[in-house]
């Protein structure tokens, strides 16, 4: 069982995909700077964070050889198990299967790695990459964007067999759901180094592909009035950003778009999103991302991609962007203009 500690810090952003040395990429999912210690309670926990293969450009087979976490506060004399895990279709990690683990010692505060004994080949598009730690430990995350991609899983009073995901009794995502209960407002950070056997076709930052279907909770999403084709995450109004900025949303002529990005062209309605202050003042870029999700028509659905356009003078910026059921959806850090677009 986990509780959290409430300490704020500051570390280095990691992009969702980075180059690192020849032929291999370190996945992450952190998306902010923002930082929470989480303190393992109660009974050995397993923190693991997904990857989709297939969205991120990666060919199979893959191999990792690394996974790191960033570490609060370890726990002197006890070891912790790093995990991978495939996954061949997706969601909840439940039954997945367990690529491989090894047992490791971790002595000091600051990230660590380890650098696996047997590099672990993974064929499904879907990877869990973690650490089953021990009582006491304390572990850094990442405060902004979605939970989702971080699980969690512990048997009360005991401990779990590695080997099958079915064999916690406690075993969900951190975003506020049963059964975890836990909301991180944010995901746990833990990368890993991944080498695609065949080469990477990873996109950059700049331009990601649109990702594949994923399960995310979108009730705390509020459609904005005068845009009612674009919703919110009201979670990161109210308790990101504690209710400190009041969000906004018009329809606006397409004449008002800087000029499309190559290789890429603007469908549906141009919005603008507009973020108030106290007193009125309007609030250039958000201090964490705000999740958006926009509903693309039908025949869009798997090639959309949300872009976001802001600086003086404004630009486009393709976002990395995820597919929830009928809409896809990203993290927004910039107040401006906000579009749906497919590659040409």
């Amino acid at each position: 069982m986990m509780k959290k500690v409430v300490i704020l810090m500051i570390l280095g952003v990691i992009g969702i995909v980075a180059p690192v040395s020849a032929g291999a990429t370190v996945l992450s999912n952190n998306s902010g700077s923002g930082n929470t210690p989480w303190v393992i309670n109660g009974e050995p926990s397993l923190v693991i964070t997904g990857f989709d293969l297939n969205s991120l450009g990666i060919q199979r087979p893959a191999v990792i050889d690394k996974i790191s976490i960033a570490v609060q506060t370890p726990v002197s004399g006890s070891t912790a198990t790093a995990v991978v895990y495939q996954d061949a279709n997706g969601g909840s990690p439940s039954d997945a299967t367990l690529a491989g683990s090894q047992q490791v010692s971790i002595t000091q505060a600051g990230t660590f790695t380890v650098t696996l004994t047997s590099p672990v080949t993974v064929n499904q598009p879907v990877v869990w990459v973690g650490f089953y730690l021990p009582v006491g430990f304390e572990f850094l995350a990442d405060t902004s964007g979605t939970s989702v991609l971080t699980y969690w899983a512990w048997t009360p009073g005991g401990t779990f067999d590695l080997n099958m995901l079915s064999s916690p009794q406690v075993l969900g995502p951190a975003d506020g759901s049963a059964p975890v209960n836990i909301n991180m407002n944010g995901k746990a950070r833990i990368t890993a180094e991944i080498t695609g056997a065949a080469g990477s076709t990873a996109p950059t930052t700049g331009t990601p592909a649109a990702l594949a279907q994923q399960n995310v909770n979108l009730s705390v999403m509020q459609p904005y009035p005068l845009c009612q084709n674009v919703s919110y995450d009201t979670g990161d109004e109210f308790v990101s950003l504690l209710n400190s900025i009041n969000l906004h949303c018009t329809i606006v002529p397409f004449w008002q778009s800087p000029a499309q990005p190559a290789g890429y062209i603007l469908k549906g309605d141009l919005y603008d999103i507009i973020a108030f202050k106290e007193h009125g003042n309007v609030e250039r870029d958000f201090s964490v991302r705000v999740t958006h999700c926009v509903r693309p028509p039908a025949e869009d659905i798997d090639r959309a991609v949300i872009g976001s356009a802001y600086g003086t003078p404004r630009q486009w910026h393709i976002l990395t962007t995820v597919r929830v059921g009928d809409v896809v959806c990203a993290e927004v850090l910039h107040i401006g203009n906000l579009a749906l677009f497919v590659r040409t």
